[in-house]
């Protein structure tokens, strides 16, 4: 059984060519699919886990109130690095170990708050972080690592 107008191979060959080139708009969620695609580049970069030390942790353990903390200390690990963190309501003093050319940034769910270079030893000072979740990223040369979030 044949279906009218596709008699043959050429026929249908041509009717192929001709679909093929008709210029056609691309749809807008063409556009935002492919841009939401593109922030997943970095979906490789080192995620830093909370590893080794979380001073609210410990005075939780201790049976202290959180209220008593006026610095919380964090350490996040990864294969090689570690970023030690304090922070304090007049801000955020940090080391990257080993120390290397880098710089650290402040994320929160809405992008990046404010970043710094690291000095000659690793280390780095960011001003007071907004309440809520943050995390840092660090990057160096073409390797970008990420902390976990958590909450100030």
């Amino acid at each position: 059984m044949s279906v009218p107008g596709w008699e043959g191979d050429e026929v249908l060959l041509r009717d192929l060519t001709e679909a093929l080139a008709e210029a056609r708009a691309v749809p807008e969620q063409f556009y935002e699919a492919a841009r939401a695609a593109f922030t997943w580049r970095t979906v490789d970069a080192e995620l830093m886990l909370l590893t080794s030390y979380d001073s609210i942790l410990d005075a939780e353990l201790a049976g202290r109130a959180r209220a008593a903390l006026t610095a919380r200390q964090l350490v996040f690990d990864a294969e090689g690095i570690s970023v030690q963190v304090e922070v304090t309501e007049a801000g955020v003093a940090g080391q990257v170990l080993p120390a290397r050319a880098a710089r650290v940034t402040l994320l929160t769910a809405t992008g990046p708050v404010e970043d710094a270079e690291l000095d000659e030893l690793g280390c780095f000072l960011l001003g007071p972080p907004p309440a809520g979740p943050i995390r840092f990223r660090l990057q160096t040369g073409s390797t970008t690592v990420m902390t976990d979030w958590v909450c100030v």
